[in-house]
Order: structure tokens, then C-alpha cells, then sequence
């Protein structure tokens, strides 16, 4: 089954001109409270997302390290620290909704002895998405306060480097080199190309739980120069941003070279979205030592010794918790579960025996961070509700690559 992941954390900001020169100055802010420093600061991951213990005024929170966001605090957190607007502006999810965001001046944010001063942070209800409140943070490490500073982040070891100098960090020479453009929230922007077609305006995002999806746009532009790879269209929902899912068509293709920079990826499956920007995800990064340099605009790939090759197959249909009841949110077409007469908005009350009747918000957390007990299976045994017509029958479904070619069998 390919599983429901989080753009969770990544938006884009819509300034209104009445008051871009303000915004930019907020966003510019910011520094270190030190000089010379390198420093190795452990995180863990949920559901494939960083996350950081961080020190504000003295008390400590969890927080995600999200490159494709500016930093966040919740609105409790803004409440307990009484912090106080200093701005108002409009932002634009993953999702493409959009809300007004206030921000907020942080004196200091401490993270391990490493100390930022004075960076802002937008305040923000990190409760209102189910998928987002099982991640249980208190806010965000954006890039408006990472570009202070040089990064490295090992997932294997689960540590990161910070330091001043991109000298305290090794990067072997035949290390992959990405140049990016930062914009005004100090989030990295990539291009990608694939066959000769250039795909640009791609966030570099930690926040995002995904692999690499580029744009509808992108994915056109390819069909234009006769670029075939195989692809299947799925229909609904299975990404989250920060205020909701929006349900929209989609493509999942397998090409043959994806280029960002210097860094290949060979026989490749990724996501085509109508979307305003592609979006790189930690999904990818999770197989290299990834470091961050804003000075130079570079950001560093080195494969980890584990790195595998990919594999992919899929059930083919994502289900998403509503009102307690597990819900079909998203299907791909000639997949095994739209192939069985599983459709959209169809109810699942039981997986190889274990009860969905009703599902806890502990439960599904468990689920969303990587719990979900049919994870492992190559073969499920369903009973679902149709949406259609309420009938309850039994399904059994599996697992298959539905990109490959149909092999003719005589």
C-alpha cells in the first residue's frame, strides 16, 4: 500500500506588496550567538520526519527541522511564552489552501549549546490536521534559521552537525553537489531534469515525509517531447499539508534518469501533482548524508553505506482516519484494489483479521508513523462497506509493481 505521507509543514508565503519590505526584513533577521562553533546535536524521526529538542526561554520543546518552512511555533506555545505579532501575512499549504499566518520575534532558540538570536516565527494551530497533530511538536525549525548556520544530517546515526564552517564538516570529493536558490523564507529550490526536460521551482523539504513529486506541468512537458515511461493515474488524497488534504489527480511514473545537479537517480519512481512546485522529500534523503551550505547555495549528497535499490509495489489505494472510521482517501487506476471494486470513500472495517470498526486517534498515529500492521504484508484479506450502496463484502488483495510493462503470456 503506498502509504499516506506529510507535505505537512512547507508553505509558501503570499505577500501582499503593502508590506513586502517589512516581511522581508523580519524574515532576514536573525544570527548566532556564537562564533567558531561545531557541534553534534542528536534528533529522532517520526514517521521519517526530524525532529529536535529545543530550548525557548528556558524550557524545552520538541520541534520538526523543516527546510521547507520558515520557523513555528504553535499557537499554545505562543500563548505560554507570550509572544507577541509582529506581522501579519497570508500563506499557501502544500496543498495549495491558503490562510493568514502572524509571526513572532524569538529572542533566543538554543539548540544542544548552539544559541540563534532574534529569528522570527510564524504562529500556527499544529493541532487542526489529524496527520500532523500524531507528530506531537510543539512547532518548527525552518530555513529562515537554518541558513545561519552550515548543516549535516545523518539519518542512519540520527545525529546532525551544525557549525560555522563548512571546513568542520567532511564531505568526500565525489560527494553529489545540488546548487539551489534560496527564496524569501531561506528554503532551498532545486531543478530537476529527466530526459532533457527541465523541471524547476522543486522545494529541498525535511518537513516532507515523500519522495520526489514534480509538477502536472512537468509531467506534460515530458509527453510533449515523446519522453514514454510507464505511469499510472491515481485519483483523492494521500499528502497532508499544513491545513488539510485537498483531493486532486495525480500521476506515479518510473523514468529512467532523474538529474538534480550532479546527483542520478537511475529507474526512478516519483509523483506528478497540479501543484505550483515540485517537492523533494526525506523519503529520499534517508539513503545519504545530507549537508546544507546557504553560503555557497550547494547542498551535498553522500549515499549511505545501507543505501538499497528501490523497490516499488502497491495494494493500491491509501486510507485516511474520518470521524473515527477508515476511510478510502485515494486509488490508483488497473491497481490490484481498484481491479477488486474498491472505489473512493469506502469504508474498511477490518485487515487480516484486526478490527477497523472504529479507530482511535492513538491508533491511527500509530498508523501514520509507520505502525500500520499491513506495512510488511505482501497479501491482505479485507472487509469493507461500499460507499455506494453499503453492501459489506470480503477482499483479497495483493501487493504488485503496476508500472511494469504487461508481459504477454501465450
Amino acid at each position: 500500500m503506498r502509504s499516506l505521507f506529510l507535505r505537512s509543514c512547507f508553505f509558501v508565503l503570499l505577500i501582499c506588496s503593502c508590506n513586502v519590505i517589512k516581511t522581508v526584513k523580519v524574515l532576514k533577521k536573525g544570527r548566532t550567538g556564537q562564533e567558531h562553533f561545531r557541534e553534534v546535536i542528536p534528533f529522532e524521526t517520526r514517521a521519517g520526519l526530524i525532529i529536535v529538542e529545543v530550548e525557548l526561554k528556558g524550557k524545552k520543546y520538541h520541534f520538526i527541522f523543516d527546510s521547507g518552512a520558515t520557523n513555528a511555533v504553535s499557537r499554545e506555545i505562543a500563548d505560554e511564552l507570550h509572544l507577541k505579532p509582529v506581522l501579519d501575512q497570508t500563506a499557501e499549504d502544500a496543498s495549495g489552501i491558503k490562510k493568514g499566518v502572524k509571526f513572532a520575534m524569538l529572542d533566543t532558540v538554543k539548540m544542544g549549546h548552539t544559541v540563534f538570536l532574534e529569528t522570527a516565527a510564524c504562529i500556527i494551530d499544529l493541532k487542526q490536521v489529524a496527520e500532523i497533530a500524531c507528530m506531537q511538536v510543539d512547532g518548527l525549525i525552518g530555513a529562515n534559521l537554518m541558513r545561519k548556520a552550515k548543516w549535516q544530517i545523518d539519518y542512519v546515526k540520527k545525529e546532525m552537525i551544525v557549525t560555522d564552517e563548512i571546513s568542520g564538516l567532511s564531505i568526500p570529493n565525489d560527494a553529489s553537489v545540488i546548487p539551489f536558490h534560496p527564496m524569501l523564507s531561506g528554503t532551498p529550490v532545486i531543478e530537476a531534469e529527466i530526459g532533457g526536460v527541465k523541471c524547476g521551482g522543486n522545494i529541498f523539504d525535511l518537513g516532507s515525509t515523500g519522495t520526489v513529486m514534480l509538477t502536472e506541468e512537468c509531467r506534460q512537458k515530458l509527453l510533449k517531447q515523446h519522453y514514454g515511461f510507464p505511469q499510472v493515474k491515481g485519483i483523492g488524497s494521500n499528502s497532508s499539508g499544513l491545513y488539510g488534504m485537498v483531493p486532486d489527480t495525480s500521476y506515479t511514473g518510473r523514468v529512467g534518469h532523474l538529474r538534480t545537479g550532479s546527483l542520478v537517480l537511475d529507474n526512478y519512481v516519483l509523483d506528478f501533482k497540479r501543484s505550483k512546485n515540485g517537492n523533494f522529500g526525506s523519503g529520499l534523503f534517508k539513503d545519504y548524508i545530507v549537508t546544507m551550505d546557504w553560503e555557497q547555495q550547494k547542498i551535498f549528497f553522500q549515499p549511505q553505506p545501507s543505501k538499497k535499490g528501490e523497490k516499488w509495489s502497491t495494494f493500491g489505494f491509501v486510507p485516511l482516519v474520518k470521524d473515527k472510521k477508515f476511510i478510502v482517501s485515494f486509488l490508483y487506476n488497473d491497481s490490484p484494489a481498484s481491479m477488486a471494486g474498491i472505489m473512493i470513500g469506502d469504508r474498511v472495517i477490518s485487515i487480516n483479521g484486526k478490527d477497523f470498526t472504529e479507530v482511535s486517534a492513538e491508533a491511527y498515529c500509530e498508523m501514520i508513523k509507520g505502525n500500520a500492521p499491513w506495512k510488511q504484508e505482501e497479501k491482505m484479506k479485507l472487509v469493507i462497506i461500499s460507499a455506494s450502496g453499503g453492501q459489506q463484502k470480503e477482499i483479497e488483495l495483493e501487493r504488485r509493481d503496476i508500472l511494469l510493462p504487461l508481459v504477454k503470456t501465450h
